[in-house]
């Protein structure tokens, strides 16, 4: 989410960031992005600009940030949800070699599979909101609840985000992806039960005993 107060430079930055590592095939990535209205109009060409410079190619290269799925089934599901969308395309949504460019896509609506799935491959949506109401409704509709972020200079926006959306974690002002060893992590919904993080590792593999003595 990003709010009208936002940072709009770091929001963009962390965007990329975010949704293309491992080209985009990570249960966190960033896919789906809402911006309020008042801000769009200067926040999506920040956000297009960063992305024709998201290198695509060899995985094995440091610069790569795209690269060829994690094979052609993959590929070619990727492909149908950004054609059967029905969003606009401000980037990419074309095979780029043997890997998918960059995407970009604005006004994905309910209902489309690029929005409602999980996508696993180099793809953003972009959706504006007319304000934070809207956006914490269009989160919270989504079966999914991993990890969420919100940019914004407000600490009441901050911690309105952290009341009301439901999902395992939301990161303030960084990317979703965002985590220390010493971090639960994990979802709500249908992204699962449990946390993930040595502490709670340590406690699945931990008999709990339990002991009373009545004197």
């Amino acid at each position: 989410m990003v709010a009208a107060d936002a940072d709009l430079e770091a929001a963009a930055d962390a965007v990329v960031r975010g949704g293309y590592y491992a080209s985009g095939q990570a249960c966190i990535s960033v896919q789906r992005v809402l911006v309020e209205e008042p801000v769009a109009v200067r926040f999506l060409p920040l956000l297009a600009e960063r992305v024709k410079s998201v290198a695509v190619g060899d995985p094995r290269l440091p610069e790569t940030r795209v690269a060829p799925l994690i094979d052609e089934a993959a590929a070619g599901r990727v492909l149908e949800w950004i054609a059967a969308s029905g969003a606009g395309v401000m980037a990419g949504g074309h095979r780029d070699g043997r890997a998918i460019a960059p995407t970009v896509l604005s006004g994905v609506p309910d209902g489309a599979a690029a929005w409602d799935e999980e996508i696993f491959g180099p793809v953003v949506c972009v959706r504006q909101v007319p304000d934070l109401d809207a956006a914490f409704a269009a989160v919270n509709r989504s079966r999914y609840g991993l990890h969420a972020a919100v940019f914004t200079r407000s600490l009441a926006t901050a911690f309105a985000a952290i009341e009301r959306i439901e999902a395992g974690g939301v990161v303030v002002n960084d990317v979703p992806g965002f985590r220390a060893d010493n971090m639960p992590y994990g979802g709500v919904k249908d992204s699962g039960a449990g946390r993930e993080g040595p502490r709670f590792a340590i406690e699945e593999l931990t008999v709990t005993r339990m002991a009373i003595i009545r004197p």
